[in-house]
């Protein structure tokens, strides 16, 4: 395992296979959220992926790199996905945008349209 992906197993992340990112070590944990995908209302709160990727051999600097998702339907029925790219630092830096991603899910599933 990698120093990102041992860290995310030991905070209780779990790994998963995604078959649109086979080149990623890929990982899930659910977040407590008032509101949770209307498609999934069974499952408590969110769910937001992390995705490892190794060091492109070809690349200057051999470093590991992360993104990170949270999608789902609002109750509206309108999808939504947010996410990050090329997160720089590491795994801590990663785990302190969640709780900016959840509040971004709960302003979009919580706003009125102006009329």
């Amino acid at each position: 395992m990698s120093v990102f992906s041992d860290r995310l197993v030991a905070d209780g992340w779990r790994e998963y296979r995604d078959q649109f990112k086979k080149y990623s070590r890929n990982f899930y944990k659910r977040f407590e959220t008032p509101t949770v995908c209307a498609c999934n209302s069974e499952k408590f709160g969110m769910r937001v992926e992390i995705h490892v990727f190794d060091p492109i051999p070809e690349a200057a600097i051999q470093r590991e790199s992360l993104e990170m998702s949270l999608s789902g339907e609002l109750p509206d029925g309108i999808w939504i996905k947010i996410g990050h790219w090329a997160i720089q630092g590491g795994v801590d830096e990663a785990l302190m945008l969640i709780p900016r991603m959840l509040a971004v899910w709960e302003f979009a599933a919580l706003w009125k349209e102006a009329k």
